[in-house]
């Protein structure tokens, strides 16, 4: 049989209340008291029965992280770096993780209430938030504890963890202008997505600023097999853009093969910046600039918001906006010198 509380209350002489509310974090116990039988218990190899914690204070002690495989592969760094990230942060409170990967095309609250309402888990993070979501209602309405890893667009009644998507983009487009280019493309993922809405809100909040937006140059709801022929298209228009903007890894190396095939030279001819800064940007020919999201600190903080809320539900709804980082490399550079200019070559501060 192995350790319990009331083995740690003989150690230190206190009782197997005390010990109990400790161990479970309890704000009425002093923080040396609490530090005291946490090192008795693992001295002792003390493991609490999960089963009957869950019982007794009718808590899985564990947190769901649903994934969504229809935008990411299960395998993309993003995946790897949020899971780790709130992995750490359920380790730090000793609570578990649970993984569910649910196909797009099963957008229902089936997943949810496997997790949730088997007592599998206390709570859950959501991913992939759409721009209008049925999966935050639903889990509003079901009062189910919930953290949203995105937004929804005019609705903010719950917790969510975000990237400034709108801030990120405005800042690579103004690198962009500073550079002296004004015909920027954009290239974007689908439009229901919430970062998609933010994402090109920024794009088109910079060039606003200058008058040097042309629809024409935006294209949105592309995929893995439609960019090439995109990248080609708009590479081989008459009046051609001199930088890109790109949502995501794979449209901006569809560019630069586009580009490539093109007889441009990257940056000489055109410029590229890429949103995300996975390892396949880091090592393409040349390294590109990229607006870099911190992906382990989102997860960390997911499983923070989440844990607070859990234990402190009273409190409204927690909202994390976590700016990323531009880190210029070498798929930038100055506007060519003969291309002409569209608008205003103003310069941004």
């Amino acid at each position: 049989m192995g350790t319990t509380a009331r083995d740690i209350a003989r150690h230190v002489g206190l009782s197997v209340t005390t010990v109990s509310r400790a161990l479970n974090d309890h704000s009425d116990v002093a923080p040396a008291t609490k530090a005291k039988i946490r090192a008795v218990a693992n001295q002792l190899n003390y493991h609490p029965n999960a089963a009957a914690r869950t019982l007794k204070i009718n808590r899985a002690n564990a947190l769901g992280l649903d994934i969504p495989l229809g935008l990411h592969r299960s395998y993309d760094t993003i995946w790897l770096e949020f899971i780790g990230g709130m992995a750490a942060s359920c380790a730090r409170h000793g609570v578990d993780l649970l993984l569910s990967a649910t196909d797009d095309t099963e957008r229902t609250p089936a997943s949810f209430e496997r997790l949730v309402r088997g007592r599998r888990v206390d709570g859950v993070v959501v991913c992939d938030i759409r721009s209008d979501d049925s999966r935050v209602n639903w889990l509003l309405e079901s009062d189910i504890p919930f953290v949203a890893f995105g937004r929804t667009v005019g609705q903010d009644d719950y917790c969510y963890v975000d990237v400034d998507g709108a801030a990120g983009a405005q800042e690579a487009v103004q690198y962009l202008i500073r550079l002296g280019h004004t015909r920027i493309a954009y290239l974007g993922l689908d439009a229901t997505f919430g970062f998609s809405h933010f994402r090109r809100a920024g794009y088109h909040e910079a060039l606003h600023s200058i008058r040097a937006h042309d629809p024409e140059l935006e294209f949105e709801g592309l995929t893995e097999e439609t960019a090439p022929a995109v990248a080609r298209s708009v590479l081989s228009c008459p009046n051609r853009p001199t930088a890109v903007l790109a949502s995501a890894d794979f449209l901006a190396l569809a560019v630069i093969r586009a580009a490539r095939e093109a007889g441009l030279s990257v940056p000489t001819d055109l410029s590229v910046i890429v949103f995300d800064d996975n390892p396949s940007v880091q090592r393409e020919d040349p390294p590109l600039t990229a607006v870099s999201q911190p992906n382990r600190r989102l997860g960390e903080e997911a499983g923070e918001l989440l844990l607070d809320r859990l234990n402190r539900p009273e409190q409204g709804p927690g909202h994390r906006l976590i700016a990323p980082s531009l880190i210029i490399r070498s798929s930038t550079g100055p506007r060519p010198r003969n291309m002409e200019s569209e608008g205003t070559t103003a310069t941004v501060a």
